[in-house]
């Protein structure tokens, strides 16, 4: 006689059904606390060009040096993320598969290289003042891209982005940097928490 069986059993297998279909079709391993953490190393720029080198978009008397902060931010933050999918995705025992990568990668590369392209001409050009547009539409627009391929709040952060995006496209230059605050600093900071909460980060 075969046992049937036991009603934890056929919960931990649909469990693991389910965590298969997702890590095939969608990409879940987004860390909620590192987004978090990006916002925190994002508002800390923010500080050190009020604070110390100015803004180049403002009356900063070094714009290399300024610029030089969000480099080092850019930097930071990216091995922040890598480092908190690495971990989420041994957490949570999803495969971070080729295929799922290179869609994710569709979906992100585009907007960002046009952001290096345009970021490079604004430098040129001396055309500081368009930077935190440039940056915050370019990566919204990735995040847009990316929500399809991954969770649902990527979407929204990426709309809440563009919409900075268009603010400080049209609000005078010096106040630059509340935008910049507002995008990459407390949306990162709002959203992390909330995918930290929301997917058992």
């Amino acid at each position: 006689m075969v046992e049937r069986p036991s009603v934890e059993t056929a919960s931990e297998n649909l469990r693991y059904i389910r965590r298969t279909l997702e890590a095939a079709g969608q990409f879940t391993a987004v860390p909620g606390r590192s987004m978090a953490a990006v916002g925190a190393v994002a508002l800390a720029g923010v500080a050190a060009n009020d604070l110390v080198t100015g803004t180049p978009w403002g009356d900063s008397l070094s714009p290399a040096t300024a610029l030089q902060v969000w480099g080092t931010v850019l930097a930071i933050s990216l091995a922040v993320v890598l480092g908190g999918v690495y971990r989420k995705a041994r957490l949570t025992g999803v495969a971070i598969q080729a295929p799922l990568i290179r869609k994710l990668l569709w979906s992100l590369c585009p907007a960002l290289l046009l952001g290096a392209v345009l970021t490079n001409r604004a430098i040129d050009l001396r055309q500081f003042a368009w930077l935190p547009a440039i940056w915050l539409g370019c990566y919204g627009a990735a995040m847009t891209s990316a929500g399809q391929v991954s969770i649902v709040p990527l979407r929204y952060l990426g709309v809440c982005l563009l919409m900075c995006a268009a603010g400080a496209a049209a609000a005078p230059p010096e106040t630059g940097l509340i935008w910049m605050a507002a995008g990459f600093g407390w949306l990162h900071l709002a959203f992390g928490l909330y995918v930290a909460w929301r997917y058992d980060d």
